[in-house]
């Protein structure tokens, strides 16, 4: 005995009977929907001007980040002048390796490929 296959409008209207079918609640009460959260890894990060204690008494004028090797700068991230001995928040980041550059009185601090990680708080000290 030979089996002939379906004819493709036989095949579409069969899955499209067995969605309608599924769809089909039958059962009685209420709708429960379920909320799914979100969390996104992200860290904290904050500028520590430590320029107090290496002596040169510099104030920060703009902190910038951007993923490592990319060249994606954030712009200043400083909501004002940070002077020595000062720490600042800066923002939340996704986990990941960044670059920043921090400009000062007498010129800038770059730092390369820092890991900022997820749940923590990463701090760049100043110097």
């Amino acid at each position: 005995m030979v089996i002939k296959p379906l004819p493709r409008i036989a095949c579409v209207l069969l899955a499209a009977g067995a969605l309608v079918l599924a769809g089909c609640g039958g059962g009685y009460g209420e709708v429960i929907y379920e909320e799914t959260i979100v969390i996104d890894p992200v860290g904290d990060v904050e500028v520590d001007n430590q320029t107090d204690i290496s002596g040169s008494f510099e104030d920060m004028f703009a902190f910038d980040m951007a993923p490592a090797a990319t060249g994606l700068w954030t712009g200043n991230l400083l909501p004002g002048v940070v002077f020595p001995g000062e720490v600042e928040f800066v923002g939340s980041f996704f986990e990941d390796f960044y670059d920043a550059e921090a400009d000062l009185d007498l010129g800038t601090v770059t730092f390369f490929d820092i890991f900022v990680e997820e749940g923590l708080t990463t701090t760049f000290e100043v110097f």
